[in-house]
């Protein structure tokens, strides 16, 4: 790995962050016109990855290189060629460092995953006192909350905190001590309101966003996605409990703030869908209640429209940005596996007037299919475009400034501006054009510059 490549990797992941921001900015200005959509910020999530989708170069355009029209290079560039062959090899290899920061990165996650494990812990831990709703108020609150026709256990918890919905599998609902002393109507509503956070599996979200934040703890915008996305979450809970039950505005927002007043006194482990939730700021509250009590309508095409182009934006402008920041290296395979090498790059003799040789010459039988070297655009296909000692010809474009050429067949099987795959025949090894006998001519080019192909091979 090259020190180019190792930036390359940290400017995707700086370019992400900043795409992060940014959507996040957007996402809040769309929730204006609609508070209550949890899905937007799922949205937002899956749109900051937009940066990491291998999008296709189909803007790979190249031009032929001068050296082409001759068909040896000319004298006095075998020696540069070495010089460049050995520094190379003493170049420092930046894999290690590559390995030092992404080991760095998997260990600060796991110790983050490590601490939401204990946070699970602590949870189950402080369920495990719960007991269940007495007999007299279950009579009371009849019928009890159901979820898909399953009635939900409800378990009352010896201390003060809010109230909250967990488990998978087995969901149960969990009320804090204070819940046994208030009026019914108050006890109805968290109760209902617990209901509908587990209709939606709010529990198993915020769970999810736990783990995601945990795992890319290095992007400051996936907390602020998981907040927001609770911000969200409670709100359409509000609107859609306050909805299908009819429950008053007014007994809503006055059981909210009761239950806030009481949850301050005992936290609950963060990893749960409850009435009152930590991730929640006292200006998130403040919006929370004005959006209990005076509603905004929701315009859900705009926001779906809105985030519709912001993703077209994105992949628009990723497929602008990101060939800057990571180009990648061409998929590189041999054109055939049985061949024998009759000239080496570099190499002199009579029968090229003493001239270095271009590329390398591998002998096979007349007529063996030839495979593209990497995945690129074809930009010569046939027998005049280059020198006539070249013969039947096909010259291939690839990513980051490299082109294959292979000379001498005896059929080309593509078409100038075609686009190939690596290992994608060609054409066939013949003896059209200046040679002695059967083979495959072929170069390799970065920007218009002969390389020797064994020491692109040898990398891999």
């Amino acid at each position: 790995m090259t020190l180019a490549t190792l930036f390359a990797v940290l400017g995707s992941l700086l370019l992400w962050c900043i795409v992060s921001a940014a959507l996040v900015k957007v996402g809040r200005m769309l929730s204006r016109y609609h508070p209550a959509s949890p899905a937007l910020w799922w949205a937002v999530l899956a749109l900051s990855f937009v940066p990491f989708i291998p999008l296709p170069d189909m803007a790979l355009n190249g031009s032929i290189p001068v050296v082409l029209y001759d068909f040896v290079e000319p004298a006095g560039k075998l020696h540069l060629s070495t010089e460049l062959l050995l520094d190379t090899k003493y170049e420092w290899d930046w894999l290690w460092v590559f390995i030092a920061l992404t080991s760095l990165l998997a260990m600060q996650s796991i110790r983050y995953l490590a601490r939401l494990l204990n946070k699970f812990a602590s949870l189950r831990a402080l369920m495990a006192s719960a007991e269940p709703l007495q007999a007299s108020l279950c009579d009371s609150l009849v019928p009890l909350p159901r979820v898909k026709g399953r009635q939900i256990p409800v378990f009352v918890l010896p201390l003060n905190c809010t109230a909250f919905a967990a488990g998978v599998r087995k969901p149960v609902i969990v009320m804090p001590q204070y819940f046994t002393t208030l009026p019914q109507p108050k006890q109805q509503t968290l109760l209902l309101h617990e209901v509908t956070h587990l209709a939606h599996k709010d529990h198993i979200a915020i769970m999810v966003w736990q783990v995601v934040r945990c795992l890319f703890w290095f992007n400051p915008a996936i907390g602020k996605m998981e907040a927001a996305f609770i911000n969200a979450m409670e709100a359409r809970c509000d609107a859609q409990t306050i909805e299908y039950y009819g429950i008053n505005r007014q007994q809503y927002a006055a059981t909210l703030l009761e239950a806030l007043k009481h949850s301050t006194s005992h936290k609950t482990p963060n990893a749960v869908a409850g009435f009152a939730s930590e991730a929640l700021s006292l200006a998130d509250y403040k919006s929370r209640l004005i959006q209990i009590m005076k509603p905004v309508k929701a315009r859900h095409r705009f926001v779906i429209v809105n985030v519709l182009l912001i993703g077209l934006f994105s992949v628009f402008i990723s497929y602008q940005v990101k060939p800057l920041l990571s180009p990648q290296t061409p998929n590189w395979q041999w054109p055939m596996s049985d061949y024998e090498i009759s000239a080496h790059f570099g190499h002199v003799s009579a029968f090229r007037n003493h001239k270095p040789h271009g590329g390398l010459d591998l002998v096979a039988a007349k007529g063996t299919p030839l495979g593209a070297l990497a995945t690129g655009k074809v930009l010569v296909a046939d027998d005049t475009s280059l020198a006539a000692n070249y013969g039947k010809t096909v010259l291939i474009q690839h990513s980051n400034g490299y082109q294959s050429l292979y000379a001498h067949l005896d059929s080309i099987a593509v078409q100038p501006g075609e686009w190939v795959s690596a290992g994608e025949v060609v054409g066939t090894l013949g003896d059209s054009g200046r040679v002695t006998g059967a083979h495959l001519h072929l170069e390799i080019l970065a920007d218009g510059e002969r390389l020797d192909p064994l020491s692109i091979f040898s990398k891999d």
